[in-house]
C-alpha cells in the first residue's frame, strides 16, 4: 500500500510540473505575460543591470505602477513608473531619471505591469538560452535513446558471431514496458523534448528582428498658454487672467503667450498674423530664431494689445475698410535639423473690449498629424498550425520545454532505478517478454549438468550469445527460466532461494 500510495504521488507531482510550465508556455505565448530583462541605470535602485522582470497584462493601471511599453523604431521596451496623465496618455519617468518620458503611451498600448522581480535572473536566462547550453540539452535528451539503440545493435552484432542465428525479432517494450506510475510523465517529457527542440530550431535558424515598413504618425505637438495681470477688481478671483478665459482689455494691457513643444530638435521663430474681415493682414515677427537642443523646449512671447489694435486702425485709415475685429494668428514655426517643418497656431480674437479665445480649451494644444513612411526593424515571427510568438519568446519557450523534459526524465530515471517491483517473475516476464517461450514443466534431462545461475540478466545474456530462447514455467510458486545449450542446461529460479527448491522426479509424458 505504501508503495503504491507513493507511486500515485509521484505521478501526481510531476503531471503538476509539467501542467504548470505547459501553461508558463502557453501564457508566454498569448502575450498575457512576457520578460523583461533591464539594462541601463534609470531604475536605480529598484532594479539594476541584467535583472529580469516579469510583466504581466492588467486590465487597469493608475499612478505607482511600473509598467513597460513599446519604444517606437526600436525591438525594445522602457519599464519605467507610472507618475501621472490617465488612460488616454500616461507619464512615465524613470525612478533614477532626471526628467519625464517624451512618449505618453494610451493605456491599450503598454505591454504590461511589473508582476515579478528577479535580480540578475535576466544573465542567467540570456546564458541558458545561448546556442551551446540549448545544444547540451537537446544532446541531453537525445543520448538516453542513442545509447540504447547502441546497445540493441552491439546484441545483434553479438548474436550474429555465435554459433546459432536467431530469427527472433528484437524485443519493443516502449511505454508498455514501463510502470503505470511513470508512463504519463514519461509520455510528458518526451512530448517536452519535442517541442523544444522543434521550437529552439525554429527560434535559431533565423536572427530575433526583421525589416518592416510602415506608416507612422509623427508625435511632434506644441500646447499653448496665456495669462494677463489684470490687478485686484471684481471680474476675476485672483489678481491673473488665464486661458481659456477672456482677457478684459480695460484691465490688461499686454498678454503672456506661452507654447510648449515636444519633437525633433531645430530652430523655433514665433511670429503673429494679423487680419480683419475686410481683408487686410500683415506678419508681425515677435521672437527667434532660437536653437531646440533637445526634445522638449518651453518659451513665450508677450502681446501689446494696444499696439496691435493701433497698427489695424492706422491700415483701416489708409483703406477704407473696418478695423475690427482684429484676428491674431501666433504661430510658433519649428525647422527641424532634417528639414521638416511644424508651424503650429494659437488663433485669438481681438475686440475693442477684450481678447477671446474663440476656438476653445481644444485649441490650445496643436498635434502634427501627418503620417510618413517608417522603415524600422521588428520582431521576428515563428510558429507552427497558426500559433506564433516573437523569436526571442520562442527562444525562451524552447529553452523551458527542454529544461522541463530534462527534469522529468531524471525524476523518471531515478525513480526507475530506486523501484524494485515485489512481484520478481512478473518483472521478469514483463521486460523480457519477446525472449520468453512459456512451457510445461520440463523434467531435467539425463546425463546433462544444470548449472543455477545467480540472476536473470545473466540467463538473458546467455541466451542473446547463442541465440537461444529461454524456456519458462511455473510450479508450487516457483517460476523456472532455462536455457538449453548443446550440452549445460543453465537454470533460474524466481519465487524463492534456489536451495529450498528441490529437484523432483518430472512426469515422463511432460512435453514442451
Amino acid at each position: 500500500m505504501a508503495q503504491r500510495l507513493t507511486y500515485r504521488l509521484r505521478t501526481a507531482v510531476l503531471a503538476v510540473v509539467a501542467v504548470l510550465g505547459a501553461c508558463v508556455g502557453v501564457v508566454l505565448a498569448t502575450g498575457q505575460a512576457g520578460i523583461v530583462i533591464t539594462h541601463g541605470v534609470s531604475m536605480n535602485p529598484l532594479y539594476h543591470q541584467g535583472d529580469l522582470v516579469i510583466i504581466a497584462r492588467a486590465s487597469s493601471y493608475t499612478v505607482g505602477d511600473i509598467a513597460a511599453y513599446n519604444l517606437p523604431g526600436r525591438d525594445e521596451v522602457a519599464l519605467h513608473r507610472i507618475i501621472g496623465g490617465n488612460d488616454a496618455a500616461f507619464v512615465f519617468k524613470g525612478d533614477n531619471n532626471q526628467s519625464v518620458d517624451p512618449i505618453t503611451p494610451p493605456a491599450a498600448d503598454l505591454v504590461g505591469r511589473s508582476l515579478v522581480h528577479i535580480p540578475q535572473g535576466g544573465l542567467w536566462l540570456e546564458t541558458l538560452t545561448s546556442p551551446p547550453i540549448l545544444g547540451l540539452l537537446a544532446f541531453a535528451l537525445l543520448a538516453g535513446g542513442g545509447a540504447a539503440t547502441t546497445r540493441h545493435r552491439r546484441k545483434r552484432r553479438r548474436a550474429s558471431m555465435s554459433r546459432h542465428i536467431s530469427t527472433r525479432p528484437p524485443a519493443r517494450q516502449g511505454l508498455g514496458g514501463l510502470p503505470p506510475s511513470l508512463r504519463i510523465p514519461t509520455a510528458l517529457a518526451a512530448v517536452f523534448g519535442v517541442a523544444g527542440v522543434i521550437l529552439g530550431a525554429l527560434a535559431w535558424s533565423g536572427p530575433l528582428e526583421e525589416t518592416a515598413s510602415s506608416q507612422v504618425k509623427s508625435g511632434t505637438r506644441m500646447n499653448f498658454s496665456y495669462t494677463a495681470d489684470v490687478g485686484q477688481s471684481a471680474a476675476y478671483d485672483g489678481t491673473t487672467a488665464k486661458s481659456p478665459g477672456p482677457v478684459f482689455r480695460k484691465l490688461a494691457r499686454t498678454v503672456d503667450v506661452g507654447y510648449s513643444y515636444h519633437g525633433e530638435p531645430g530652430t523655433v521663430t514665433v511670429t503673429a498674423e494679423l487680419s480683419t474681415p475686410g481683408g487686410w493682414h500683415s506678419t508681425l515677427p515677435l521672437s527667434g530664431p532660437v536653437t531646440i537642443d533637445g526634445s522638449d523646449y518651453e518659451g513665450s512671447v508677450r502681446l501689446d494689445l494696444a499696439s496691435l489694435d493701433a497698427k489695424a486702425q492706422a491700415a483701416s485709415a489708409v483703406t477704407g475698410l473696418p478695423a475690427g475685429p482684429v484676428s491674431v494668428a501666433l504661430t510658433p514655426a519649428v525647422r527641424t535639423a532634417a528639414g521638416a517643418e511644424f508651424r503650429p497656431e494659437l488663433k485669438l480674437e481681438l475686440t475693442p473690449l477684450q481678447l477671446t479665445l474663440p476656438g476653445g480649451p481644444g485649441s490650445l494644444a496643436v498635434t502634427d498629424s501627418a503620417t510618413q513612411e517608417h522603415t524600422a526593424l521588428v520582431p521576428r515571427m515563428v510558429g507552427v498550425s497558426g500559433l506564433t510568438v516573437t523569436a526571442a519568446a520562442a527562444r525562451v519557450i524552447s529553452a523551458v520545454f527542454l529544461l522541463a523534459a530534462l527534469a522529468t526524465g531524471i525524476i523518471i530515471l531515478v525513480f526507475a532505478r530506486r523501484s524494485t517491483p515485489a512481484d520478481e517473475a512478473a518483472a521478469i516476464r514483463r521486460r523480457y517478454a519477446a525472449l520468453l517461450v512459456r512451457v510445461h514443466p520440463m523434467p531435467a534431462p539425463q546425463g546433462r549438468p544444470v548449472i543455477d545461475v545467480t540472476t536473470f540478466p545473466t540467463l538473458a545474456k546467455l541466451a542473446e550469445r547463442y541465440g537461444l530462447l529461454v524456456l519458462h514455467w511455473s510450479r508450487s510458486g516457483v517460476e523456472t527460466f532455462v536455457v538449453q545449450d548443446e550440452n549445460i542446461t543453465y537454470r533460474y529460479r524466481a519465487g524463492s532461494e534456489p536451495a529450498q527448491v528441490e529437484p523432483q522426479p518430472e512426469p515422463a509424458d511432460s512435453q514442451a
